[in-house]
């Protein structure tokens, strides 16, 4: 049997070496609801959204070149904002 944390409460005590069935994955499920971020459940519909917009971007148009990188550059900066991630002023 795999180690376990014993320190972690029985919730926690789930054998990773097995594929999640019945009431362990409904557990994680509900577990992984409450991290819900609407901050990052919005930036990740904007970066859906930008990607959409600009996948067929004609590299011939210099303009819609530097408009599809600055707002793919924008969303990658909410998504990391969302995360917490966000890289230093600067870099």
């Amino acid at each position: 049997m795999p180690q376990q944390n014993l320190s972690a409460p029985e919730s926690a005590q789930i054998n990773t070496t097995e594929p999640l069935y019945g009431a362990a994955s409904l557990a994680l499920r509900d577990q992984l609801r409450e991290l819900s971020n609407p901050n990052l459940d919005t930036a990740v519909h904007v970066a859906r959204e930008m990607l959409a917009a600009y996948r067929a971007t004609d590299y011939a148009d210099h303009a819609a070149v530097a408009q599809a990188l600055g707002a793919t550059r924008e969303s990658l900066r909410i998504l990391l904002r969302a995360l917490g991630a966000e890289a230093e002023a600067g870099r």
